[in-house]
C-alpha cells in the first residue's frame, strides 16, 4: 500500500468514526425511550468489553471475573453518591480506580499460574463479590439492591435520555485511550507476552509488571462500565453482576473479534440488539440460546470473529 493509499484509508477511517459518533449522539434525540435505553446499555457494555479485549485479546490472560469488577465500580459509585453526597462524576472515577486496584491484586496470581488456573481465580473472584453483596446488608442492602440518585451536570438531573450523551462521550474517550495503549510500548509488551512469555522475558520485558497492569486496566474499564450502569439504571443489585454477565462480556469480545478494539464495539452492539429483540418481542427464555447460536455460526464461518485478524486465530 502506497503512502497516498494509507493516507486515504486513515482519513476514511477518521470520517467513519466521526460519523458513527455523531449518529450515536443523535440517537438521544431520535430514538424512542426503550430503544434508546437498549442502545445506552449496549454502549455501557462496550466499555467493559474493551477491558476484556485488552486483557484477553492483547495480553493473552483469560479473565472470567469482569462482572465482579463492574459490580465494584457500580456499588462504589452508588454508595459515594447516595450515602456521601459525592458528585457522580467523581464517584464514577473513584469506582473505576477502586476496581483497577482489585484488578491489580488479582493479576498477582497470574504471575505463577497457568491460563486455566488464572481463569479459575478470576471466576472465583466474581462469585465472591456477588456473594458479599448479597449478604452485606449494612453496606449494600443485600439482595434488595440500592437506589442511585440521577447523575447531575451543571445542576440539572440527567435521566436516561439525557444521560445517553455523556455515556457515548465517555465510551469514545475510553476507546481512544485503549487504542493509544495498544499502540504504545505497553501494548507491544502485552502482545509479546501473549505470543511467547519466554521470548518476551528474553527481550527484557518485565512480565510481572505488564501482567498486573493489564488486569488493572481491564478492571478499570469494567469499573467505569459498572458505574455508568448504576447512573443509567438508577438502581443496582447483585443480580446485575452474576457470573453469566462475565461470560456475556467474553462472548461479545469473541463475536466481534478478540484482539480487535472495533470488534469489541461491534460485538457489544450485536449482542445488545439480539437481547433487546428477544426481550422486547419474544420470550426471554430463548435469548441466551439465540446468542449461543449466533456465536457458533460466526466462529464456524470466521474463527477470529467478525473483525478479528487472521494472525490472532490462535488467541
Amino acid at each position: 500500500m502506497t503512502g497516498a493509499h494509507r493516507t486515504l484509508a486513515k482519513r476514511t477511517g477518521i470520517a467513519a468514526n466521526v460519523l458513527l459518533l455523531a449518529l450515536s449522539l443523535a440517537a438521544a434525540y431520535l430514538l424512542p425511550t426503550y430503544p434508546l435505553f437498549v442502545f445506552s446499555l449496549a454502549v455501557v457494555n462496550i466499555i467493559a468489553v474493551l477491558g476484556v479485549n485488552l486483557v484477553m485479546g492483547y495480553a493473552g490472560q483469560i479473565s472470567l471475573g469482569h462482572a465482579g469488577f463492574a459490580a465494584i465500580g457500580a456499588y462504589a459509585t452508588a454508595l459515594l453518591v447516595g450515602s456521601y453526597d459525592l458528585s457522580f462524576w467523581l464517584a464514577l472515577a473513584l469506582g473505576g480506580f477502586l476496581a483497577a486496584g482489585f484488578g491489580y491484586l488479582l493479576g498477582v496470581p497470574a504471575l505463577r499460574l497457568g491460563p486455566l488456573y488464572v481463569s479459575m481465580v478470576t471466576f472465583g473472584f466474581g462469585l465472591v463479590v456477588v456473594i458479599i453483596l448479597q449478604n452485606w446488608y449494612e453496606l449494600a442492602n443485600g439482595p434488595n439492591g440500592m437506589a442511585v440518585p440521577p447523575p447531575q451536570l451543571f445542576g440539572y438531573e440527567l435521566f436516561p435520555r439525557q444521560f445517553h450523551v455523556p455515556i457515548v462521550l465517555i465510551a469514545a474517550g475510553l476507546f481512544l485511550l485503549a487504542r493509544n495503549i495498544v499502540d504504545s510500548r505497553h501494548g507491544r509488551a502485552f502482545i509479546a507476552i501473549r505470543e511467547n512469555e519466554l521470548a518476551a522475558r528474553g527481550m527484557g520485558i518485565n512480565i510481572a509488571h505488564y501482567k498486573t497492569i493489564a488486569f488493572a486496566v481491564g478492571a478499570f474499564y469494567a469499573g467505569i462500565s459498572g458505574g455508568l450502569f448504576a447512573g443509567l439504571a438508577q438502581f443496582v443489585n447483585p443480580d446485575a453482576f452474576v457470573f453469566p454477565i462475565s461470560i456475556l462480556y467474553v462472548t461479545m469480545g469473541i463475536l466481534g473479534g478478540i484482539g480487535s478494539l472495533p470488534g469489541a464495539v461491534l460485538g457489544g452492539v450485536l449482542i445488545g440488539l439480539i437481547e433487546a429483540f428477544w426481550s422486547g418481542y419474544f420470550s426471554v427464555e430463548y435469548k441466551d440460546v439465540s446468542v449461543f447460536v449466533v456465536l457458533i455460526l460466526v466462529l464456524v464461518l470466521r474463527p477470529t470473529g467478525l473483525l478479528g485478524r487472521p494472525e490472532l486465530e490462535k488467541v
